[in-house]
């Protein structure tokens, strides 16, 4: 058993407010951290780019050891859920640590173990790449990586000023921070979203999140007022070193043509200005079609609520695009569940678009018996037995 007091004495003991954050998903990391008190997040990103809750850990649990061990980038994003103290160990007494707590080592073998089965289970059913005619059914994403005309000041042909402004009801999930840019390395003042106090009420069939009064997608994006780069909030600090040159030369020719800035309350024109910001961002280096499937994706949810039928239909066709250039063409690294979520999303985006035989293969590649996830199979079938009804109803007429 582990000696928790003998522990205190080797390793630090820290203490994290609520919504805190310990690390981002992608960090370095070089600390292991056991819960003494307290609970915690584990966060990836979901496939529209939004943190996706996979676990709480509570009192007593451990997490981040594998970039302690291998020294890899972290693979999660944690967030305190309540006020947290942690017992830190890190490279400098690790070793003392294990020599007087060998129990603790085994603990920890024990958890890696258990994740790389679990890793195992999945790689030995994962996909080995699309049947050809999947291939020509999803072709190539080459509205995707097209760059934005800077003539046109960012905005794609069709968008509009709009008047929507965040609700008051905002305010109680938001706190004040500020964040130092990875490319200018200067400060700026950022809005955080209090993920302790989101109240998830549902998740609609393309996979987006819908919290009571409030919608993170106005404060998912951020931009630096001084050299104009601009990400999504968990992936600000992944930015290559080759990459800031350019990103810099860009910022001072977008600056001579637009302003950024977020009021108080934000409005929707500048959110939308901060995920067309992320695009330019991307077009600085290679396009990554995921990275710009996520944008696109999150433009056309947008759209729809401010009732731009036009805007919505035009940004889902460059999120269906991306997608399947992501999932026909590039290699990916990702579990069955994963490639479940991404099948149905194409499913989901195709029938928006009306192409519903597209739809129809996307819902069947969806369904996976062994490893797969079965509210996920669940849905495909649902959409399936509706697809064909309506198939059905289309012939007859």
């Amino acid at each position: 058993m582990v000696d928790i007091a003998a522990l205190a004495r080797l390793a630090g003991v820290r203490k994290y407010g609520a919504d805190e954050i310990f690390f981002h998903f992608g960090d370095p990391g070089h600390e292991m951290f056991i819960i003494l008190k307290g609970t915690v997040g584990v966060f990836i990103n979901s496939l529209d780019g939004s943190p996706l809750q996979v676990a709480v850990l509570k009192d007593g649990d451990f997490f981040g050891e594998m970039s302690l061990l291998e020294g890899m980038p972290r693979s999660a994003t944690i967030t305190a859920l309540e006020d947290t103290v942690c017992l830190v160990i890190d490279e400098s007494n690790f070793e003392q640590v294990i020599a007087q707590q060998p129990s603790l080592a085994f603990r920890i073998m024990k958890g890696m173990s258990n994740r790389l089965r679990q890793q195992n289970e999945e790689l030995s059913f994962l996909k080995r790449g699309p049947k050809p005619e999947e291939n020509d059914a999803g072709g190539n994403a080459a509205g995707s990586s097209a760059p934005l005309p800077l003539n046109s000041a960012i905005y794609p042909p069709g968008h509009k000023s709009y008047p929507a402004t965040a609700p008051e009801a905002h305010n109680a999930y938001l706190f004040d921070s500020e964040t130092l840019c990875p490319v200018c390395e200067n400060k700026f003042p950022v809005k955080m979203v209090r993920s302790s106090k989101l109240r998830l009420d549902k998740i609609d069939s393309d996979l987006r999140q819908r919290f009571y009064d409030f919608e993170p997608l106005w404060y998912a994006a951020w931009i630096c007022p001084h050299c104009y780069y601009a990400n999504f909030n968990f992936e600000f600090k992944q930015v290559s070193d080759a990459l800031k040159k350019k990103i810099m030369e860009q910022g001072q020719e977008l600056k001579a043509k637009l302003a950024v800035n977020f009021s108080s309350p934000r409005k929707i024109d500048e959110v939308f200005t901060s995920y067309y910001m992320i695009l330019q961002t991307l077009q600085v280096g290679k396009v990554d079609p995921g990275k710009a499937a996520k944008i696109w994706l999150r433009l056309s949810w947008l759209y729809s609520d401010v009732e731009d039928d036009e805007m919505c239909t035009f940004t889902s066709r460059q999120a269906l695009e991306a997608y399947s250039e992501s999932y026909f063409n590039t290699r990916r690294d990702t579990s069955v569940e994963q490639d479940q979520r991404l099948t149905l999303l194409l499913g989901e985006l195709s029938l928006r678009l009306g192409q519903k035989e597209e739809a129809l293969k996307h819902f069947r590649n969806s369904i996976v018996r062994k490893g797969g996830n079965n509210n996920l199979n669940r849905q495909a079938e649902d959409r399936i037995q509706e697809l064909r009804t309506a198939l059905s109803e289309q012939e007859n007429a």
